[in-house]
């Protein structure tokens, strides 16, 4: 589809330009970037001892130490949130048109049309999620061994989401199918699982031990196409503002802006900082149980009083493990006490059995 003043592009020749652009960026601002490194990571280790009232030295070597981790974190966040906001646009460039002004025409104009498009992107984009919260409800609700039927949901959304994508994007069809679009779509997708997982995550905090399987499924499936119609919107306003600039630029700078003010916000900053410490000392647990060594008798508070307990210690949340010493508060306590463990006196560390 061509315009007399339109260009036709394709998302293919669209990614290296756009690349470029992106590039020429970041070598163009250093100086913001390095100071948004040391920023960002700071503030949110101030807001997670300031806020979560925790005895933590701010300008104490374990704290300096701790910096690189949540560099990591944050940038992962920024990469992550670029693709959630990029990856859906590209799928859909292929016979976009480039007006004169500069802006990208990726949907038709015709409103029937436009709304039918749309309709189908999102549901495309919603696919893989979908597909793997039927698996896993099914997994649930039927007690199946095994983890096969996620691992069949995934394949076959991958096969399914390449194939409707070539369906649904315009010129993609004509192309064989084995060829550079298959791995575009296949990457495509993975990106959309991640997205989905990570929305499914989110949305799991809210259930319980009593919330009905339907209850969770109704959750699960709202969380993942909330995140699809999230990408169409950032597609649309992408659509509307890209004579402004690239749209990977645009998609890599909302991503800042958003982990910058996530950072910068004290309850935001703190929760973020803590799920990043304490997966890096709990190995992604929020509660657990640890086994200490038999002359850890300073910590006889902290041991179960249950016999089948065998010495272990109550439920525990693991605040960090900066400079050999554990920073935990017992799980579910309202008490604020924060209990300082020496790494050397833990001998095992186990979830919470459920």
């Amino acid at each position: 589809m061509s315009t007399p003043t339109g260009k036709p592009i394709t998302g293919e020749r669209t990614w290296p330009e756009e690349s470029r652009i992106i590039r020429k960026w970041i070598e163009d601002h250093p100086v913001l970037l390095a100071a948004l490194a040391f920023f960002l990571p700071s503030s949110g280790l101030y807001h997670f001892v300031a806020d979560g009232n925790v005895p933590l030295e701010i300008a104490s070597s374990d704290a300096i130490a701790a910096l690189p981790m949540l560099l990591t974190r944050v940038s992962f966040l920024v990469i992550m949130l670029c693709a959630l906001f990029v990856l859906p646009a590209l799928m859909m460039f292929e016979g976009a048109i480039r007006e004169p002004d500069g802006r990208l025409r990726v949907l038709p104009r015709y409103l029937p049309v436009r709304l039918r498009k749309l309709l189908q992107w999102w549901g495309t984009l919603a696919l893989p999620g979908l597909m793997i919260v039927a698996a896993v409800i099914a997994d649930t609700a039927f007690n199946i061994q095994g983890s096969w039927l996620v691992g069949a949901a995934i394949g076959v959304s991958m096969v399914v989401f390449t194939l409707i994508t070539r369906r649904i994007r315009r010129g993609a069809h004509k192309a064989p199918i084995f060829s550079e679009f298959m791995g575009f779509a296949l990457a495509a997708c993975a990106v959309q699982m991640m997205a989905a997982l990570l929305a499914m995550q989110l949305s799991l905090r809210y259930v319980d031990d009593s919330t009905s399987t339907g209850r969770v499924a109704a959750l699960l499936t709202g969380a993942v196409i909330a995140v699809a119609a999230l990408q169409i919107t950032i597609v649309v306003v992408i659509e509307d503002t890209s004579q402004h600039a690239g749209f990977v630029r645009q998609g890599f700078i909302a991503a800042l802006l958003v982990v910058a003010v996530a950072f910068t916000y004290p309850h935001s900053g703190a929760a973020l900082t803590s799920i990043a410490l304490r997966d890096s000392a709990s190995g992604g647990h929020q509660c657990v149980t640890l086994q200490l060594a038999a002359d850890a008798a300073n910590f006889g508070m902290l041991i179960d009083s249950k016999p089948t307990a065998n010495g272990r210690t109550v439920s525990l949340k693991l605040l960090s493990n900066l400079g050999g010493v554990y920073l935990a508060r017992i799980h579910g306590d309202t008490d604020a006490t924060v209990y300082r463990i020496p790494t050397e006196k833990v001998v095992g560390i186990a979830p919470c059995k459920k």
